[in-house]
């Protein structure tokens, strides 16, 4: 019996403990503070406010002008890349390769890359822009061919050129 009542007792007084720090009444914030970012335009210009994660922005424009806002962690503006590609391929001459072929690369704006055929007539261009259209031609002082135009939305492992003889 006695256990009871000092279990009551303990009881009471932990509950009377939690109801008095639940209570306080009602509570006004008066000042915020806004980390890198808040403002106000006195003066009707536009007002550009950024925060960090897990804080709302805070900050008016009384003056009616526009606002913009930006929150979150390191909020960059990500625009889409695209992944770069490769061309490449063989220049052939009937079954054998065609070595030291100059390969041209021609782009959209008129800019060219070049290079040489190996030894076996292989030849690549690393670091494309995918979606792209691409024209492609050989030079040799032998032989002539006809440049291709390829759209590089992937890797093209095979673009060749070849002359039956």
């Amino acid at each position: 019996m006695r256990k009871n009542k000092f279990a009551s007792v303990c009881l009471i007084l932990f509950l009377s403990i939690a109801a008095q720090s639940q209570t306080g009444g009602i509570f006004t914030i008066t000042q915020s503070v806004v980390a890198s970012g808040g403002g106000q335009a006195a003066n009707g210009g536009a007002v550009s406010l950024d925060g960090t994660t897990g804080q709302a922005i805070a900050g008016t424009n009384s003056a009616g002008g526009a606002s913009s806002t930006q929150s979150g962690f390191w909020q960059p503006n990500f625009a889409p890349t695209a992944a770069g590609v490769s061309v490449s391929g063989q220049v052939t001459v009937g079954k054998n390769g065609l070595s030291r072929a100059r390969v041209t690369l021609t782009d959209f704006n008129g800019e060219t890359r070049s290079v040489l055929t190996s030894s076996f007539g292989y030849y690549r261009f690393d670091d494309l822009e995918a979606g792209r259209t691409y024209i492609v031609s050989v030079n040799h002082k032998r032989y002539l061919f006809a440049p291709q135009v390829v759209s590089a939305n992937e890797d093209l492992t095979e673009l060749n050129f070849r002359i039956e003889e």
